[in-house]
């Protein structure tokens, strides 16, 4: 390691403690890699980086279409009778109220990628049913922030973390997500058994509690549907060649939104003006919180890459493999606690290291950005400054330090469990 390679590091470390204390994560992280690209004598290239990143279509595109359909559903209250449809079950079988509870907040992930939008569809519906199950509020939070954060995200295709991944190795996304679906669910596992095993303790007498509203089950079918659309119609099934013939890589992630959104339109002959207002806001939320945030990521190795310290420590993970996958879950986890950002440390990390490993093994690249991902989430859900912590934490009434203290002990074992796959998989 050369002295360049420490004041790097230093500047890195600064960059953690700016935004520990509350600095937008997405100045100092431009700024960051601003002074790192001067001290290299090369100021521009923070900017030429900017430009880059404001022009890919790989990127902007997909994300912005999801959010853009999330908000749409949101309009027309689809994600609110998906909740409904999933929850009626529990209602009938209290005792899986913990785990199925957990289950509803990652399969609404799944369809709804802001976790704090999840959030906002899941707890109003599932929080009186669990505090009248007698489980005590900061469980029942608990079973609420955990479900909506620790992953379901990343079985979207639309979702940063994996089209970062996508075009970080050149990966179809199909496969991206089938790569994820073993670790994701073992990290998924494990918080929530040990979630269920805590709220065993304390629990208290039962209530009665309000039935919902009805269900219209064709608003309860729309959020899935894009997810459901593209892990069908990939190229290796092909279920639908003339679909291949026009797309012989697989369906784009915006045309499908764009469907989606039409069929929202169609079946529900809802107002096409709200419908329309509500997919372009959704659009600007995306730009505004998440592609703002990859754009700054990009600035930042920019500046790494400048000073040659990502290119040593592709090195060091290409030669020991074990360590990488370590340090992919563990590193991004404690970025994720530090900014209560899940996006910016795993596509940061997919950004900075995935191009230089995809070359040696393409494979185990793929499965170092899906632990980096993971091992984000996980530190995004534990952080006391994320916004869905601040939101669920609120809409229990629980205090922060009650919810933090809570789900720690889940989500670290979840984490543990996350590199020990990752170290099994790389043996």
């Amino acid at each position: 390691m050369t002295l360049l390679h420490v004041l790097a590091i230093g500047i890195a470390v600064l960059a953690v403690v700016a935004i520990r204390r509350g600095h937008d994560v997405r100045f100092v992280l431009f700024t960051a890699g601003l002074v790192l690209v001067s001290i290299m004598q090369k100021p521009w290239m923070v900017f030429d980086t900017f430009q880059v990143y404001l022009g890919k279509d790989s990127i902007i595109g997909p994300i912005c279409t999801a959010m853009g359909y999330a908000f749409v559903l949101k309009a027309t209250e689809c994600d609110a009778h998906m909740v409904r449809l999933l929850v009626r079950p529990l209602r009938k079988v209290r005792s899986i109220l913990v785990p199925g509870g957990v289950a509803i907040g990652f399969m609404t992930n799944m369809a709804i990628t802001s976790q704090t939008a999840s959030a906002a569809a899941v707890g109003p519906i599932l929080l009186p049913l669990l505090l009248a199950a007698g489980i005590r509020p900061a469980i029942s939070v608990a079973v609420v922030l955990i479900g909506c954060s620790i992953g379901g995200n990343l079985f979207n295709p639309g979702e940063p973390d994996i089209v970062a991944i996508n075009a970080a190795t050149g990966v179809d996304v199909p496969t991206i997500i089938s790569s994820a679906v073993v670790p994701n669910l073992l990290s998924l596992a494990a918080a929530t058994v040990v979630l269920w095993i805590m709220s065993i303790k304390g629990a208290t007498q039962d209530v009665s509690v309000t039935e919902d509203g009805p269900v219209d089950l064709v608003r309860a079918l729309l959020p899935p549907l894009p997810v459901i659309l593209l892990l069908v119609l990939q190229p290796g099934l092909n279920l639908v060649p003339a679909v291949f013939d026009v797309y012989p890589k697989g369906l784009p992630i915006s045309l499908v939104m764009l469907v989606c959104t039409g069929l929202v339109l169609i079946l529900l002959r809802e107002n096409i003006d709200t419908i329309t207002k509500a997919f372009f806001a959704g659009m600007g939320h995306a730009f505004t919180h998440v592609i703002s945030l990859i754009i700054a990521a990009g600035c930042f190795i920019a500046g790494l890459e400048a000073t040659g310290l990502i290119e040593a420590a592709a090195a060091v993970f290409v030669e020991q493999a074990a360590l990488a996958g370590v340090v992919s879950p563990l590193l991004t986890w404690i970025l994720a606690w530090v900014s209560g950002s899940g996006t910016a440390p795993s596509v940061s990390f997919s950004k900075a290291f995935l191009p230089s490993l995809s070359g040696v093994d393409l494979g185990r690249a793929v499965d170092l950005g899906i632990f980096g991902a993971i091992g984000a989430s996980i530190g995004r859900t534990m952080s006391p400054v994320a916004a869905v912590v601040l939101f669920t934490a609120d809409l229990g009434k629980v205090s922060v330090k009650d919810v933090i203290r809570t789900v720690s002990l889940p989500l670290l074992i979840a984490l543990a469990v996350t590199i020990a796959y990752s170290l099994f998989s790389a043996s």
